[in-house]
């Protein structure tokens, strides 16, 4: 299970609660992937986990980049590379998972690959984005 900490925060606080919200989908997800028999209704909420995952990655990484763009920070090119990589395994996984359908095995490897994604991503790059803002706003204040 993942827990969110100040350690993940960008300090921006519209990134920061997406970020939360991806967490909650991928603990929630977690519980998906321990389970050999789901329910219809957990099979739908994996379902769901998909759509809003693609929605998230169409909508947080732009939010995502313009932001960086924005404060010149010097990780901006890193990011962008590193969403378009994200992206692309994400199409793959739903090709993969509308030719293999609904498995356990499938779930474990989103959730397992989610939770990389969050650790190495957040972690490494999208942090980086606050003392950007700190200077941004040091600056105004001169």
């Amino acid at each position: 299970m993942l827990l969110w900490s100040d350690q993940f925060e960008t300090g921006q606080p519209l990134l920061d609660t997406q970020h939360r919200m991806l967490i909650s989908y991928i603990n929630r997800l977690e519980e998906l992937a321990h389970n050999a028999h789901p329910s219809r209704e957990e099979i739908e909420l994996f379902l769901r986990f998909i759509e809003f995952l693609e929605t998230y990655i169409l909508t947080h990484f732009r939010e995502e980049e313009l932001c960086m763009n924005r404060f010149k920070c010097p990780v901006r090119m890193e990011n962008a590379q590193a969403h378009r990589a994200f992206l692309e395994f994400f199409q793959k996984f739903k090709r993969r998972l509308g030719l293999e359908g609904y498995r356990p095995e499938v779930v474990k490897e989103l959730h397992d690959s989610c939770c990389s994604w969050i650790q190495q991503h957040i972690l490494r790059i999208d942090v980086r984005l606050k003392p950007c803002l700190n200077e941004s706003a040091a600056e105004d204040q001169e």
